[in-house]
């Protein structure tokens, strides 16, 4: 069985559709939102569509919420879902969480199929950012709590289920709709957070894919130069 977790910071617009579409998944048992400090409603709204809500009394970033409603979950086999995307039906929910249900994989991403061939090609080559993602609780814990803040949640999430021998799968899902920070914050405000999201992303990508394997190949030369001198 399956628990949703749903973090939301001013998403009273969209969140209620998040909550609809998740709530009569066979596989699914319980909806948990959490209310990342939000002023517009977002948790009112949540309730209204039927979600069990945690309401955090100040914003502190997606990693935040998504671990607060970790922690609260009945089950070992989390679906995350982004607030802000719609869209989401049974058939797509299923898609994402079944490879994890099944064993497949210990953690399976649904991300959105763009309308154009050559940007979706691109996610070969690119990290596998999306906040649709099942995963194990085993896999959620062994992120190490640097790593649990804002963005950079899912880069780490990316790195840590590299550790496990089943990994990571993802798809590409027609059919839903992001709601771009642009059009909810105004174009300047929008434009910002997108920055400060991005800069987030590259400079978790920098250290775990770059910084801390040279300096693990540093460490492992040093020793083994020590190890000769004794010799």
């Amino acid at each position: 069985m399956v628990s949703i977790v749903i973090p939301a910071f001013n998403e009273a617009a969209t969140v209620g559709s998040c909550v609809n579409a998740s709530l009569h998944h066979p596989s699914v048992v319980e909806v948990i939102v959490v209310d990342d400090g939000s002023s517009d409603g977002t948790g009112e709204a949540a309730m209204a569509a039927g979600a069990k809500v945690i309401r955090l009394d100040k914003n502190g970033g997606k990693a935040a919420a998504m671990d607060a409603g970790v922690r609260a979950a009945k089950h070992n086999i989390i679906l995350f879902l982004d607030a802000d995307v719609t869209g989401h039906t049974e058939q797509m929910l299923t898609r994402v969480v079944k490879p994890v249900i099944d064993g497949q994989f210990e953690m399976y991403v649904g991300v959105r199929a763009r309308k154009t061939i050559w940007l979706n090609r691109l996610l070969r080559f690119f990290p596998i950012i999306s906040g649709e993602r099942a995963v194990t609780r085993r896999l959620w814990d062994a992120i190490p709590i640097q790593n649990r803040e804002g963005f950079k949640i899912e880069i780490a999430l990316n790195h840590a289920s590299k550790q496990f021998k089943r990994g990571m799968g993802f798809e590409l899902i027609a059919g839903t709709r992001h709601h771009i920070k642009e059009r909810k914050y105004g174009l300047l405000m929008g434009f910002w957070m997108r920055i400060k999201m991005t800069a987030e992303l590259v400079i978790i990508s920098f250290r775990l894919y770059l910084l801390e394997p040279c300096l693990s190949s540093l460490r492992r030369a040093c020793l083994k130069i020590v190890s000769l001198g004794r010799s």
